[in-house]
C-alpha cells in the first residue's frame, strides 16, 4: 500500500483583507499564481487598491511505495481526504523580553495573559472545490480598569477542484484596548494582537468503504505571514537557505552537489542580489557586473568576472543587518550558498541550460514555500524567527518536516513582532527589503521613499492595505512601484 505525505512540509500564507486571493510560490524561482488558472499574478489588491488580496497556500498529496520517490496521488475515485489544519497566535500571550532572542528559543506561555491567547481551534474540510470553516479565538485582557474582547479571524480553509487544501490567512487586522500605546518598541508592544499565526495540518486518507484511514506521514506545518511587497525580490538569504543549513550541519541532510547547476543553484542567488536594486539603494546592487551574459561561461578567462559578482554577493554580509544585539548573529549567506559559489567561480559548475519544469514537485514545493521567505536577519524577522536553527525543532529523517509531537500551534510566530507592523515599520534600510521595500522607483532612474504615508506606528496599522507593490515592469528586469492607493497622503 502507498505511503503519504503531505508537500509543501512548511507552506507560508500571507494576510489579506480581501476574499479575493492567488496561491504561493510553488515551482522554485517562480511567483505566486492565480488559483483558477496558475498563470503568474498580476494584480496584489482590489480593484481601488485599498485592500490586499490573500496569499494562500496550497498543500499537495504525494504518495510514495518505498518511501524515497514521492509523486502526486493516484487515489481511486471512491478515496475521500480530509484535512485538518490548528491555527493559533500566541504572541501576546508569552513571556515576551524586551527584545527578540539572540538563539533559538521556544516560546513559554505566561498563565497571568492566557486570555490574550487566540486559538483558532482544528477545522476540517474534504472534497473538491470545498469552501471549509472559518479559524477564530477570542483576543481578551483588560486596560484601565475595563475588560477588552474581539474574536480575532486567524484563517480559512477550502480545497481545490482537486480536492487540495487551500490555507487562507487572517484579514491583517492588528488592534488593541482603546488608548493603548504603540511604537515605544519595534518589537514588544503589551496588549496589541495581530491575526500572524501558525499551525500543524494534517491530511486523513480513506481509500474506500470499510478501509481504515490513512494519515499523510508527518503531517506538515503552515505559516501565515504579513505580507510581501516586492513578491519578486527575493531575500539574498531565504528560509530556505536557513533551514536547509540546519539540515546540511546537524540533521543529516546532504551537502549540495560538488558540480552546482549555474541554473538552478548560482543564477537565483544572483538574481536575488541584483534586484535588490529596486527596492534599496546601496550601489553595490547595481553593479553591471551582474548582468553579464559571460557569468553562465565556464572559461578561464571569466573566471574574474565570476570572482567579482561572487564578492559583491558575500558583501551583503556587511551591508545587510543581523541581530541589534552585538551577542546575537550577525547577516550570514549561509555556507551551502557560499560552496556553490566558491564552485562556480573555480568553473567547476554544469553550465546546461536547465529549469524546475512547469510541473510542482514535492521537494520543489517545500523549497518554493520557503525560499518567498526571508531567513534574515532573525530580529525577529518576518515569517518565522530564529525558532528554525532549534534542531529539536524537525522530524526524522530531515525533510523541512515539524515535528508535530514536540511543536504546539504557534510557536513559530510567538516571538515575532508584536503587531508584524512595529517591526515593519522600524526595520528600513538594511534589514529585509525584499519584503518591505525601502525604496519605490517610480521610473528606472527616480524612486520614493517605499513607506511615505505610513511612517508612523499607528498610520501603518491602519494604512498597510493602501501601500504600493513593487513589481516587474515589463519583460525587462525593471521593478517599479505599482498599485499604491492614489488617495493615500504621502506624508507624513
Amino acid at each position: 500500500m502507498p505511503r503519504y505525505k503531505i508537500f509543501p512540509a512548511i507552506g507560508i500564507a500571507r494576510l489579506g483583507e480581501d476574499q479575493d486571493f492567488f496561491l504561493g510560490p510553488e515551482i522554485p524561482g517562480g511567483g505566486p499564481t492565480e488559483a483558477a488558472t496558475g498563470a503568474p499574478v498580476t494584480r496584489f489588491k482590489n480593484a481601488d487598491k485599498t485592500r490586499l488580496r490573500k496569499q494562500g497556500a496550497r498543500f499537495h498529496l504525494f504518495e510514495s511505495e518505498d518511501g524515497v520517490t514521492w509523486t502526486p496521488a493516484n487515489l481511486p475515485p471512491s478515496a475521500t481526504v480530509e484535512w485538518s489544519v490548528t491555527l493559533e497566535n500566541k504572541k501576546s500571550a508569552i513571556v515576551r523580553p524586551p527584545n527578540p532572542p539572540i538563539k533559538s528559543t521556544r516560546p513559554a506561555l505566561d498563565a497571568a495573559a492566557a486570555g490574550m491567547h487566540i486559538k483558532g481551534g482544528t477545522k476540517s474540510v474534504a472534497g473538491a472545490s470545498a469552501i471549509g470553516p472559518t479559524l477564530a479565538g477570542m483576543f481578551k485582557t483588560t486596560a484601565n480598569g475595563s475588560a477588552f474582547e474581539v474574536p480575532v479571524e486567524l484563517g480559512s480553509l477550502r480545497t481545490d477542484a482537486n480536492g487540495m487544501l487551500i490555507l487562507l490567512g487572517g484579514n491583517g487586522i492588528s488592534g488593541a484596548p482603546p488608548g493603548t500605546p504603540i511604537g515605544g518598541s519595534y518589537y514588544r508592544n503589551p496588549k496589541w494582537y495581530d491575526d500572524v499565526s501558525d499551525g500543524p495540518v494534517t491530511a486523513k486518507i480513506s481509500i474506500g468503504a470499510g478501509d481504515a484511514p490513512v494519515y499523510a506521514e508527518g503531517g506538515a506545518w503552515v505559516v501565515v505571514a504579513p505580507p510581501d511587497y516586492a513578491p519578486g525580490i527575493g531575500g539574498i538569504v531565504t528560509l530556505y537557505d536557513v533551514i536547509r543549513q540546519v539540515g546540511i550541519d546537524q540533521l543529516g541532510l546532504a551537502p549540495p552537489a560538488a558540480v552546482p547547476s549555474f541554473d538552478l543553484d548560482i543564477l537565483p542567488l544572483i538574481q536575488r542580489a541584483r534586484r535588490y536594486r529596486w527596492v534599496q539603494d546601496e550601489a553595490t546592487w547595481q553593479d553591471p557586473s551582474f548582468e553579464d551574459p559571460k557569468l553562465r561561461s565556464r572559461s578561464i578567462s571569466d573566471q574574474p568576472l565570476r570572482a567579482t559578482v561572487q564578492a559583491l554577493i558575500l558583501k551583503a554580509e556587511k551591508l545587510l543587518e543581523g541581530h541589534t544585539d552585538p551577542a546575537g548573529p550577525k547577516f550570514e549567506i549561509r555556507q551551502a550558498q557560499k560552496s556553490n559559489l566558491a564552485a562556480w567561480v573555480a568553473g567547476n559548475f554544469d553550465d546546461t541550460p536547465t529549469s524546475h519544469g512547469p510541473t510542482p514537485t514535492a521537494n520543489g514545493l517545500t523549497r518554493a514555500a520557503l525560499e518567498g521567505a526571508v531567513g534574515q536577519g532573525f530580529c525577529p524577522g518576518i515569517e518565522a524567527g530564529i525558532i528554525v536553527l532549534d534542531t529539536t525543532l524537525y522530524t526524522s529523517p530531515f525533510d523541512f518536516r515539524i515535528d508535530q509531537s514536540t511543536v504546539a500551534a504557534g510557536d513559530l510566530t510567538a516571538l515575532m513582532a508584536q503587531p508584524w507592523q512595529a517591526d515593519f515599520l522600524k526595520c528600513n534600510t538594511n534589514w529585509w527589503p525584499s519584503q518591505r521595500p525601502d525604496t519605490a522607483f517610480q521610473d528606472h532612474d527616480n524612486y520614493k521613499n517605499w513607506v511615505r504615508g505610513a511612517s508612523k506606528h499607528s498610520l501603518l496599522v491602519e494604512r498597510f492595505p493602501r501601500l504600493g507593490f513593487i513589481v516587474q515592469d515589463g519583460a525587462n528586469e525593471v521593478f517599479l512601484e505599482a498599485e499604491r492607493d492614489p488617495a493615500m497622503p504621502n506624508t507624513p
